[in-house]
């Protein structure tokens, strides 16, 4: 439940920031992961519930597979969204990019996602 409720945090502070920097596609994935492992973990609790009720038991390798499935998609956007941050705070003076924005909102959001990360789905 923990996971849910950061994923869903995660998400609403990347979609409801009005910076620029979060329009890009990095920022764009991260927020699709969030919603996506937010949505995907509620309807797995959900099925494990119904089908606890009724005395079925999900193997431990279908859950096995979906915390991995889960952590994957959350770790390649959170990657994704820290580059993309990282650039647009600090620049990368040896290729000739500089400094394009501040996007704190958004970095702000990658604590939630960490502790997604962290947290059994």
């Amino acid at each position: 439940m923990i996971a849910i409720t950061t994923a869903f945090a995660a998400t609403w502070t990347t979609v409801t920031s009005k910076e620029t920097g979060s329009y890009s596609s990095a920022f764009k994935f991260l927020a699709f992961a969030n919603a996506f492992t937010c949505g995907f973990a509620l309807l797995f609790l959900s099925f494990v519930f119904f089908f606890g009720r009724h005395g079925l038991n999900p193997t431990n390798h279908l859950l096995f597979l979906h915390d991995m499935f889960l952590m994957s998609l959350m770790l390649s956007g959170v990657a994704a969204g820290t580059a993309f941050g990282y650039l647009g705070r600090r620049g990368y003076s040896h290729t000739g990019w500089s400094q394009t924005c501040n996007p704190s909102k958004v970095t702000t959001s990658m604590c939630p996602i960490l502790l997604t990360m962290l947290c059994p789905k």
